[in-house]
């Protein structure tokens, strides 16, 4: 018994001195693994239909960082298929929010249940931003005679006369029709829906909602089917702001952000899209933080544009019968890239008669230099047959006037000079002019105040006249030339 004691006592000092002599632990390592974000770019243009050649579009580019902050530091290429188009765009920064304390939907976090029970399995599929197994399955029951669905309240902030906006993001294995609730919550004074057609490919629904002055506090957003056989759902991405259009996605695990999310948000206006098809995409390259991502394609289709064209003279208005005229057609693109012209050549008609033609140069214009328009009222217009990116064109008609010219010159050659009294004398009468057309019309001839005759001339300008009898003497003759449709 003795040695027992003093076993102990010994054993109790020995304890005592390795308390003293061994100080508690006050450090510790703990590993801390970060995985990147994934991303998903989500690309929309504006105008997307009825675009025709050049027109300028201006591309918006989303980065949905799932509210994470945004790297304002780094760039995106917009792609036509395979080819870049433009200089790849900085990436600027947009606030957003999501009033959800929980952005994916499951009874685990607050969902309830509403309506015919709906079946739910979260982490069922991959999300539309590639993260694995972050989307939940909503098994909707039969509800051909019922409605079926999920709902979150928030209670607490009053919304009255502002506007909500709900999002969420589905996809189906055959097509159904979502409908999105936002009311506010609990006294339901203000309720609002919209249906959303989902397919097989996910898609982004959203609903805009402005509660009325006579709202309560907070707010409920709910997700369900009605009048549909039994449909399996998937949704990711729940989310409400106090916006009235959907932002960038702001994921959330048990607290509201309200403020101090981050999206990321390129706007980028382009005009040289030619006449076609053009698939358009986004490739964010990623970063430590982040994983690399292309957005959706964006098919725009691209018709042929119908140019603007000018016609103009110089001179301008009128001229005189054998002055040079010319006549400019200029052609504009349907933007204001000076690179966007059409190209070809341009027909320049007066009525049904074509005045010639004019190849259309690197400014866009295209002439023709007149130096034999003839005398009148003409009626021009300046006639475009197109290119692979334009469709022909005709200029408003220009009316044109030419008066007649003067400049005409007049020789008499006498078949017999001096001649014999009784002799017949012919003279050969020649009117010319180096303007343009050869003179048609008379040529009369006189002796003093007697006319001696009157004369055609043929195709070059020549008239024949004899005269049967001079009395003796000497004869002064005055030949005139009676003018045409070109000459005075």
């Amino acid at each position: 018994m003795r040695f027992l004691r003093k076993a102990v006592s010994v054993l109790l000092v020995t304890l005592l001195q390795c308390s003293i002599l061994a100080p508690a632990q006050s450090t510790l390592t703990v590993t801390q693994t970060v995985n990147q974000r994934p991303t998903m770019g989500v690309l929309t243009a504006s105008p997307s239909s009825g675009l025709t050649a050049g027109a300028n579009v201006t591309f918006r580019y989303i980065l949905h960082t799932a509210g994470a902050p945004t790297p304002t530091s780094e760039v995106v290429q917009f792609m036509d298929g395979t080819t870049a188009i433009g200089v790849a765009q900085a990436i600027a920064s947009v606030s957003a929010s999501n009033l959800l304390p929980y952005s994916q939907v499951s009874i685990s976090n607050g969902w309830s249940l509403t309506g015919a029970v709906p079946a739910i399995t979260a982490n069922a599929a991959n999300g539309p931003d590639g993260s694995i197994n972050s989307a939940t399955q909503i098994l909707f029951p039969d509800t051909t005679s019922a409605t079926s669905g999920v709902l979150m309240a928030v209670p607490g902030t009053a919304y009255a006369g502002l506007p909500m906006t709900l999002s969420v993001w589905a996809e189906a294995t055959s097509a159904t029709t979502l409908t999105l609730a936002l009311a506010d919550s609990p006294s339901v004074a203000a309720s609002g829906t919209n249906t959303c057609a989902v397919t097989s490919n996910w898609q982004r629904c959203t609903f805009s909602y402005v509660f009325p002055t006579s709202a309560g506090t907070g707010f409920s957003a709910q997700f369900s089917l009605s009048g549909a056989a039994p449909q399996a759902v998937n949704l990711w991405g729940a989310q409400v702001e106090q916006a009235s259009a959907a932002g960038p996605f702001v994921s959330t695990i048990g607290t509201a952000r309200a403020s101090g999310a981050q999206g990321g948000s390129v706007s980028f206006p382009y005009s040289l899209l030619l006449a076609g098809t053009h698939p358009i995409t986004v490739a964010y390259a990623g970063d430590a933080n982040f994983v690399a991502s292309t957005s959706n394609t964006l098919i725009l289709n691209f018709g042929k544009a119908t140019p603007g064209i000018v016609l103009s003279s110089n001179p301008a208005t009128s001229s005189n019968y054998g002055q040079s005229v010319t006549l400019t057609a200029q052609l504009s693109g349907s933007s204001t890239d000076p690179a966007n012209i059409p190209t070809g050549s341009v027909q320049f008609m007066d009525g049904g008669v074509s005045l010639g033609a004019g190849t259309i140069g690197a400014d866009g214009s295209a002439s023709v230099t007149l130096t034999a328009l003839p005398a009148g009222t003409h009626s021009i217009t300046a006639v475009y047959d197109g290119d692979a990116e334009f469709n022909g064109a005709t200029s408003t008609a220009l009316s044109y006037a030419v008066a007649k010219a003067s400049l005409v010159t007049i020789s008499v050659n006498s078949s017999e000079n001096p001649s014999t009294y009784g002799d017949r004398v012919t003279f050969s009468i020649v009117v010319a002019s180096q303007l343009g057309a050869t003179p048609t019309g008379t040529v009369t001839v006189m002796d003093g105040t007697t006319s001696l005759g009157t004369a055609s001339l043929d195709s070059t300008g020549t008239g024949t006249l004899t005269v049967p009898l001079f009395t003796a003497g000497t004869h002064t003759l005055t030949v005139s030339y009676s003018g045409d449709g070109n000459y005075n």
